[in-house]
């Protein structure tokens, strides 16, 4: 019974920090990368490189947020 306590409380905790923190970070990552984007394809703004860089970067911001949570939480889990 304790050991199935421990294990949910170490769940707990890896879904909380996963929750607060980098989620906030790859949402405003995605939300960057959408406006950037709608930049780009529907305004007339004239440095529409610079856009799409723009939504390069973010969007590999959030990939990099992704896997170092996923890696976070498995490192978690092991412990």
């Amino acid at each position: 019974m304790q050991i199935n306590e421990k294990v949910y409380n170490q769940e707990n905790d890896v879904t909380s920090e996963i929750s607060s923190k980098h989620v906030i970070g790859f949402m405003l990552c995605i939300l960057i990368t959408s406006f950037s984007l709608w930049g780009a394809m529907y305004t007339s703004y004239t440095p529409k490189l610079l856009l799409y860089v723009l939504a390069a970067v973010a969007f590999s911001q959030a990939i990099i947020q992704l896997f170092h949570a996923q890696k976070r939480s498995e490192e978690k889990q092991t412990v």
